[in-house]
């Protein structure tokens, strides 16, 4: 600083501030996650979340935690505070400004009860009385007015913990006709996002408590996007970057195809789309989830990975190094473990396709016969063409003239020259939903027929294609065909 300058002290209009603060980007979920962290920051064993649109509507959020003093509260309701002081390792927090910033992007009054050593203390940032003052002020209401507000008796009959409440909910229901129809949409969808950024936390994992998460009177659903306990997972080896601020803990994992699971296995993974879409990096800080479903561009996502999940355990002292935003909703490795990831990824990606691919056939006495059969040509390509072989082949062709089976192989090398490569490789690639009832009849018809022309036995009729292919029919077919 030049020794005859001038300085000036710029204070930013209080109104102006938090209006645009506002508008940083928050979504319910992402909102509603914030407020979560700081519970499991304060040591938080039960998070009740209640929420309401019938006449004033609210949102409140009640933990076990440990609370925190008159000053303390005070403290938590100022505007930021300095990301690279020392924290704690189970410190969920950064720029303290989560939940001030979250609150008010929901709604225009935010009021925190705070309880400590059987003390109650409260602060209120209410934006209409920023607007009449023009002042950076919270209000300090009286206890004897707080008697109405949700889940306040609950906190009353707690040691320690802490009440956050939203009202005026403006952007929260902002133009909506149906409020109360609104808040039950969007609550509808912020169950299962709190039950995947938080399912380590719910799961009670080894060495941890679990933490129990309760909306509107019902604990979250479980949630495994590794599905790290059903039976088909292929856990891979763990890898361990070590950096001087710490370690990176790389735990890759392989999920089963989907006609492996049950229904309940799918829902555990996230449902139907989150097997199809969620490949990739889980990014974990302090075992909650921030980033999920991302190659960070290493590689781009294909068919033929979407069974590869890599769960990445990063503690919160990599903060800065991975440019990690104030909603905790975006990451960005640094370049040094992005290069080591780069090095890791073909090992997982490699053994995804090769359970895409081959998916396993059960062991049997008879051999197995394909209805196609892969050829490789000289120059390094493949084609498919129908085997000659398969009896049903050889049952039709048995009494043709000679004429006749020029005839038909003349129709079997159309038939394969015509085969649509590609269309059957993206379907191949979709998911397979377990087989239906219509699936089993056309199957049993098949078979039928098949035993007709040919007189094999049940089972060298199951041995071959396409009946090779659907074990988990043949106890029924079996049944019905014998």
């Amino acid at each position: 600083m030049n020794a005859n300058s001038e300085l000036l002290e710029v204070l930013p209009d209080p109104l102006s501030l938090i209006e645009s603060m506002r508008s940083v980007g928050y979504s319910l979920e992402a909102a509603v996650a914030d407020i979560v962290d700081n519970s499991l920051s304060a040591g938080a064993e039960c998070i009740s979340i209640q929420y309401d649109a019938s006449s004033t509507p609210y949102v409140a959020i009640l933990d076990d935690g440990s609370g925190m003093s008159g000053d303390e509260l005070t403290e938590a309701m100022r505007h930021g505070r300095n990301p690279t002081d020392p924290r704690s390792a189970n410190d969920l927090g950064r720029f303290g400004l989560g939940l001030k910033t979250a609150s008010l992007s929901q709604g225009r009054r935010l009021t925190v009860v705070s309880r400590k050593d059987g003390e109650t203390f409260v602060r209120r940032w209410d934006l209409d009385i920023v607007a009449d003052m023009n002042r950076w002020v919270i209000e300090v209401p009286p206890l004897s007015e707080l008697g109405s507000l949700p889940l306040f008796d609950q906190l009353l009959s707690q040691e320690s913990g802490t009440l956050v409440i939203w009202e005026k909910l403006d952007r929260l229901i902002s133009g909506a006709r149906d409020p109360k129809a609104e808040l039950t949409i969007k609550f509808r969808e912020l169950e299962g996002h709190l039950a995947l950024v938080f399912h380590r936390f719910v799961s009670g994992e080894a060495g941890f408590f679990p933490v129990q998460i309760i909306l509107n009177g019902s604990a979250l659903p479980t949630c495994d996007p590794f599905l790290s306990q059903v039976n088909y997972t292929q856990p891979l080896e763990q890898q361990t970057i070590s950096h001087q601020l710490g370690k990176v803990v790389i735990s890759p994992f392989v999920l089963p195809p989907r006609e492996k699971l049950t229904s309940e296995q799918v829902a555990l993974a996230g449902g139907e789309g989150g097997l199809r879409s969620s490949q990739g990096f889980y990014i974990y800080r302090g075992r909650r989830l921030v980033i999920w479903g991302t190659w960070f561009r290493l590689t781009p996502k294909d068919e033929f990975y979407k069974l590869c999940r890599v769960r990445v355990d990063v503690p919160n002292a990599f903060d800065e190094l991975w440019n990690l935003d104030i909603k905790k909703s975006a990451a960005d490795p640094p370049s040094y473990i992005r290069e080591r990831l780069r090095e890791l990824v073909p090992r997982f990606l490699g053994k995804s396709k090769t359970t895409v691919t081959y998916r396993g056939r059960v062991q049997r006495t008879v051999s197995f016969c394909p209805v196609w059969e892969v050829v490789e040509l000289p120059n390094g390509q493949v084609k498919y063409q129908i085997n000659r072989n398969h009896p049903l082949v050889l049952s039709a062709s048995a009494d043709f003239s000679d004429r006749q089976n020029g005839s038909l192989d003349a129709l079997l090398d159309l038939i394969s020259l015509s085969l649509p490569v590609d269309a059957i490789y993206a379907a191949g690639c979709g998911d397979r939903s377990p087989q239906t009832e219509a699936d089993f009849k056309e199957h049993l018809n098949m078979a039928r027929q098949v035993m007709r022309a040919t007189g094999l036995s049940v089972q060298e009729v199951l041995a071959i294609n396409p009946f090779d292919s659907v074990p988990e029919l043949h106890a029924r077919l079996r049944e019905e065909l014998e």
